[in-house]
């Protein structure tokens, strides 16, 4: 998976310069790949949590290929949230009593760390533990041991 990552990657830096049109198409990728939404379930099933919480387009896709191909118990675990969190739209989930369970973020790509953000501070001010965040790329200059990737852009370029 990271020579495919690996190899988009580099297609995608030649395409584009940058910035939110580079996020977009990378996004999309990993949107529309199966294989890759198989690998991140058997990552994150390793561990030990209550609730995974989603976001966006990204979201509704996860969500969706785990109710139509992996399990409604896994499904029923599931928050999605809306989208453009790190722009301010509100997280649009219920507000509720987590009471202490543990939360994991999935989400497409992690650069700035703002959506990560907003749900963290979500699972925190309603009495859940933040355990940490899985993403498929991992733009961020500054390596976080709590923001698992199978693409770190910095260990290549």
């Amino acid at each position: 998976m990271k020579m495919e990552m690996l190899n988009i990657v580099e297609t995608f830096l030649n395409d584009y310069i940058g910035g939110e049109e580079f996020y977009d198409a990378l996004d999309e990728q990993i949107r529309i790949n199966d294989a890759w939404l198989y690998t991140m379930i058997s990552l994150v099933e390793k561990e030990s949590f209550d609730k995974l919480i989603v976001s966006g387009n990204f979201g509704r896709k996860f969500y969706k290929f785990v109710q139509e191909k992996i399990s409604d118990e896994l499904a029923s675990k599931i928050l999605v949230a809306n989208g453009s969190l790190r722009k301010g739209n509100s997280i649009g989930l219920e507000t509720t009593n987590f009471n202490n369970q543990k939360f994991i973020f999935i989400d497409d790509s992690f650069w700035a760390g703002r959506t990560r953000d907003v749900v963290q501070k979500y699972v925190e001010e309603n009495n859940g533990v933040f355990l940490k965040t899985f993403v498929f790329y991992d733009g961020n200059k500054i390596s976080d041991k709590n923001v698992i990737s199978f693409y770190r852009y910095y260990d290549y370029h």
